[in-house]
């Protein structure tokens, strides 16, 4: 009877034991699967963390590419409107020196002097005005004038009897009251005063290059921009 007893004691601790670890087991099991699960959310969770991070480091990248690129394309336009200013202003420069050259050149010459003496004392004197004026000054440069052989003939300047000019001035075409001086501030051309008019008429090199750019220059500026072909 004993016997029976504690063989039915013993089967009831084995089956509790065997439960306990069957729970034991289950719980472990569930534990685990708990653990998968949210180790899988957290690493589904980083991964859509680090694409939507790289995004946004493709984005900004591809922003500041085109800003980069944008701002390159501005400095080389910047650069080449520049560029064109500056060879624009160089050939301008240029263009008033050639003109400032050949006119200066042109205006040295001696013959070139004389026409145009001959010219305001004939055909342009009565609309100038020289013939109301009684003193009429020419101012020509030293230059044209020789002033190594006035220096040796003072008395060819005194008389307003300039043999380098003169000789070739018709006698008609001038009268009483018109002499020549020369003068160190004019390189070329020359300078008419109307001494009671307090007048001063400017036919230097100086004056008419400026004539001539104020009417060229415009134009050559019109050629350089493509606006006159």
């Amino acid at each position: 009877m004993k016997a029976e007893k504690a063989e039915v004691a013993s089967s009831g601790v084995e089956k509790l034991i065997e439960r306990l670890r069957e729970e034991a087991i289950n719980a472990g099991q569930a534990k685990a699967e708990d653990i998968v699960l949210n180790a899988q959310k957290r690493a589904a969770w980083i991964v859509e963390e680090a694409e939507q991070e790289a995004q946004l480091l493709l984005e900004k990248a591809r922003a500041e590419a085109e800003a980069l690129k944008s701002s390159g394309v501005d400095a080389l336009r910047l650069a080449g409107r520049d560029a064109l200013l500056k060879l624009r202003d160089t050939l301008l420069g240029s263009f008033s020196q050639e003109v400032m050259r050949v006119v200066g050149k042109q205006m040295a010459k001696s013959e070139f002097i004389e026409q145009l003496i001959l010219a305001l004392a004939g055909r342009v004197r009565e609309k100038t005005g020289l013939d109301q004026n009684s003193k009429i000054i020419f101012q020509l440069p030293e230059d044209i004038v020789g002033v190594e052989d006035l220096r040796r003939n003072p008395e060819e300047l005194k008389q307003g009897a300039l043999s380098h000019l003169t000789a070739a001035i018709a006698s008609d075409l001038l009268r009483d009251g018109v002499s020549f001086e020369v003068s160190d501030q004019i390189k070329s051309g020359i300078v008419i005063k109307l001494e009671e008019n307090n007048m001063v008429i400017d036919f230097t090199d100086e004056a008419v290059t400026t004539l001539f750019l104020e009417h060229l220059q415009p134009r050559f500026r019109a050629l350089l921009q493509g606006i006159v072909k």
